[in-house]
């Protein structure tokens, strides 16, 4: 999966889902700078925030 970086970042946490699996979300609720991606496990979600902090302004990241 291919994700591009967006302007605002906000802060990046791990949520619960409903179905049981975890994603990572930040707090903006405005489309373009919304983020929520789906992840395997606990684990893999701490690698995409690391993959998302280390990342610049419009670069993108292969997931």
């Amino acid at each position: 999966m291919e994700f591009k970086v967006p302007k605002i970042v906000g802060e990046l946490k791990i949520q619960k889902m409903m179905a049981g699996n975890y994603a990572v979300v930040n707090g903006i609720k405005n489309a373009p700078n919304k983020i929520i991606i789906a992840s395997r496990d606990y684990e893999h979600a701490l690698q995409i925030i690391e993959k998302i902090k280390q990342a610049k302004l419009g670069d993108r990241i292969q997931l």
